[in-house]
């Protein structure tokens, strides 16, 4: 008997602290602060390089998510905007730089006064 007893007190308080918080908010909003600021505290944040590029822009949806963490609820806030910056850290962190293609210079000179050469 004393064992269905705490079978049912463990359950009743796994029910009451398994729901959702009520101040998510807050959490969504320092979460995002803190991101924010990590990310723009780099100096190669505002450099031509692609890392800051990524930056930039993941700085830019960290403020779009608190510009609009009053409007939408923050679960709708979490599934919007983090997998974004989960695939744009992701990207940061890889460690490689843009692709430059540039057209093959040619190192010769074409004399046009010689009959047989080719341009």
């Amino acid at each position: 008997m004393n064992f269905v007893r705490f079978i049912s007190f463990v359950f009743v308080l796994s029910n009451l602290y398994g729901q959702m918080p009520d101040n998510i908010h807050p959490t969504v909003y320092r979460q995002m602060l803190q991101l924010r600021s990590k990310l723009d505290a780099d100096p190669i944040a505002w450099q031509d390089t692609r890392e800051g590029y990524l930056r930039s822009r993941a700085i830019r949806i960290c403020d779009m998510a608190l510009d609009s963490l009053d409007i939408i609820g923050a679960k709708d806030l979490i599934d919007k905007y983090y997998p974004k910056l989960d695939s744009l850290l992701i990207k940061i962190n890889d460690g490689k730089e843009y692709e430059i293609v540039s057209p093959p210079y040619k190192n010769y000179q074409i004399n046009y006064f010689y009959s047989s050469s080719k341009p």
